[in-house]
């Protein structure tokens, strides 16, 4: 039997669905009607008020004072750092007057930036300069080396501020690695949900929130800021002082509040250059993840005595096993990760059981899993890695990811020994990989347009530069990376230390 349809339920149907879009529609355009003043104010402001000016004041740190990089010198003609800025920066100078047809760039940076554990001889800056020579010879090109030992995001703002006034015409930026060497307080953070620092940071997009900002911070510059950290003039790291490495601890607000400085930081500097209209090429660091095992390792905080015991009883089995049983080795291993995944040492280790069993990406995993959990984190960590990605994107700037492209260039796709002299510093090829990528991100965005066959010109001008190096200069290299080495583990602790107990954890790994 057919049914038909009640004609008083299709009438009450569309009355209702009438009734529901007019509200709809009534309820949208009052919210609108609403946010129309709030818009007309914000077109207004856009058209007749200037964008505020990037506050300086730095919401976590300050200095016992802020001296130049660069001064004058006797005859007023060039610009050069001081002997008295020598101990973290190597001699550079350039013209107190730009010619017409001069490039200016400055490379700012820690050490990877000056060249360490060699100098600026052979740090990208210089191979940059020497491929721009090459490719575009017309142009005079200026490559400044700002890479300052141990020196940090935060304590590179100033220098940017200052580069300013010196005409620059590109920025690199190759920052990440230090933001833990300093103590800083961050007990602001800790009170103020992330959510809201978030929120103030979009809202900040807007010319009126910019200018209410502006105006209460302005208000309150006299008062003593929240959580403000005064450090002294120079670097002065953790690792200098007689605790060393025994200083770090696991401290969650402590790395949030890094990270979230690091964001605010660079932010800052890009700030900055916007509005000076002067490009900016950011790269994202490199570090060396296979062969660096983390720099010290702590169980997870509330692990009980008990389950330290088991985990020590399988890693020490594991230590002694051959590597042609390293399936057994990796058993045990995980079964050790299962009761603490927080053991950067523990981690590592099973990265290497992976690689040696050449399941490279399963490996690669736990390399920066050990990487994330080191509780004295001398190569940068992920999220700051992201905060480079999302900066770049948001600022629309040109990014070259130094690690990607070392793990391009290698065999396992992880980067070791073939291009980075220890945890951070990448060797002289590295430094000229990295130099000819730079030198492409220049011409994607239009700064330089290379003659044909610049290549040859180029190797030429290395291999004299190379030729001018004396016995003496590799050696001081070698001598520092020695130092160096030491001095990132704490002064030269064992690897036995990495984990309580009388044995080596990575014993058996040859």
């Amino acid at each position: 039997m057919t049914q038909v349809a009640d004609p008083s339920c299709s009438y009450h149907y569309k009355l209702f669905r009438n009734r529901f879009i007019r509200g709809f529609l009534f309820r949208t355009l009052a919210f609108l009607l609403g946010l129309f003043p709030l818009i007309a104010l914000e077109i207004v402001l856009r058209i007749f008020i200037s964008a505020p000016s990037v506050l300086l004041d730095d919401p976590f740190v300050s200095f016992a004072g802020i001296r130049p990089l660069f001064v004058l010198d006797d005859a007023g003609t060039r610009c050069h750092i001081p002997e008295e800025r020598l101990t973290y920066f190597r001699p550079q100078s350039f013209s107190a007057v730009k010619e017409p047809t001069t490039f200016r760039i400055f490379c700012l940076g820690g050490s990877t930036v000056q060249g360490r554990p060699y100098s600026v001889e052979t740090a990208f800056p210089t191979w940059l300069k020497m491929n721009l020579q090459a490719a575009q010879p017309d142009i005079t090109w200026e490559v400044i080396n700002c890479g300052g030992i141990s020196y940090a995001s935060y304590r590179l703002r100033p220098i940017f501020s200052e580069l300013l006034q010196y005409e620059p015409d590109l920025f690199l930026i190759y920052t990440g690695h230090n933001e833990f060497l300093e103590d800083r307080a961050y007990t602001i953070l800790k009170k103020t949900p992330r959510f809201l620092l978030r929120l103030h940071r979009v809202l900040l997009g807007l010319r009126s929130f910019a200018l209410a900002n502006e105006w209460i911070v302005s208000i309150q510059s006299g008062q003593e800021k929240l959580s403000h950290t005064f450090l002294p003039i120079e670097v002065r790291t953790k690792l200098d002082m007689e605790e060393g490495l025994e200083s770090y601890h696991r401290d969650e607000v402590w790395r949030q509040g890094i990270i979230e400085h690091f964001y605010c930081n660079l932010e800052i500097m890009l700030q900055q250059s916007r509005q000076a209209h002067i490009p900016v090429i950011l790269v994202n660091p490199a570090f060396n993840l296979k062969d660096c095992p983390p720099f010290k390792s702590q169980f997870r905080n509330g692990i009980s005595s008990t389950d330290q015991k088991k985990i020590l009883e399988r890693w020490r089995h594991a230590s002694q096993l051959p590597w042609s049983e390293v399936q057994q080795k990796l058993k045990l291993l995980l079964e050790a990760a299962r009761i603490d995944d927080q053991h950067a040492g523990l981690l590592y280790r099973i990265g290497r059981c992976y690689h040696r069993m050449g399941r490279f990406e399963e490996a690669k995993t736990w390399f920066i899993r050990a990487k994330e959990q080191d509780i004295c984190p001398l190569r940068i960590v992920e999220p700051m890695r992201d905060s480079i990605n999302k900066l770049a994107i948001r600022f629309e700037l040109p990014m070259v990811d130094a690690q990607a492209l070392f793990e391009q260039n290698t065999d396992d796709g992880i980067c070791g020994d073939e291009w980075l002299l220890d945890h951070v510093h990448p060797n002289i090829e590295g430094h000229q990989l990295l130099a000819d990528t730079l030198l492409q991100a220049m011409e994607k965005i239009h700064l330089i347009i290379p003659v044909q066959g610049w290549q040859k010109q180029r190797d030429d001008l290395w291999q004299i530069h190379l030729s001018s190096l004396n016995e003496a200069y590799f050696m001081h290299g070698t001598m520092r990376l020695e130092r160096l080495r030491r001095w990132s583990r704490g002064h030269a602790i064992k690897p036995s230390e990495d984990l309580p107990g009388s044995f080596d954890p990575l014993e058996g790994d040859q």
